[in-house]
């Protein structure tokens, strides 16, 4: 089913904070799957908060590609390494539990819950985010820059 723009937005955000999703008691989130040409180029956590651009085909994003390190034995992440990204959407279909997108590159991009080591990284990102100050978390979660 093709989305509207408002839909789209809509379904990724419950993708993100995991709305809908039973997986126990680990807190539910989404994982990014780019693939090209039927062939799966990149997979990564993605964080909990997403920015509409003012160009509506343009979603902003936080995929978490890196691997965390540790500050007073919690993870940590560095965000000049786990930058927003944009996604340039041409077309967005509801599919079983995620979202498939077509993109202005000729990739397309599977918005869908995280599961494994992704859904770990996401557990990471979320315990990181708990360490910081309520303005340095509203600066996150804006996705305005990097």
């Amino acid at each position: 089913m093709k989305l509207t723009e408002g839909q789209l937005w809509t379904r990724l955000n419950d993708l993100l904070v995991g709305r809908g999703v039973e997986v126990g008691e680990d807190l539910p989130g989404a994982e990014l799957v780019v693939s090209e040409e039927g062939r799966e180029v990149f997979r990564a956590a993605l964080g909990r908060h997403a920015r509409r651009d003012d160009d509506p085909a343009v979603v902003w994003i936080r995929p978490l590609v890196a691997s965390t390190t540790t500050s007073a034995n919690l993870p940590a992440f560095d965000l000049t390494i786990v930058r927003r990204r944009a996604l340039e959407i041409t077309a967005a279909h509801a599919a079983g539990d995620g979202l498939d997108l077509e993109l202005v590159s000729g990739q397309r991009a599977r918005v869908q819950p995280a599961r494994g080591v992704e859904l770990a990284v996401l557990q990471d990102f979320d315990t990181w985010m708990t360490t910081l100050t309520t303005a340095q978390r509203a600066a996150v979660d804006a996705l305005d820059h990097d």
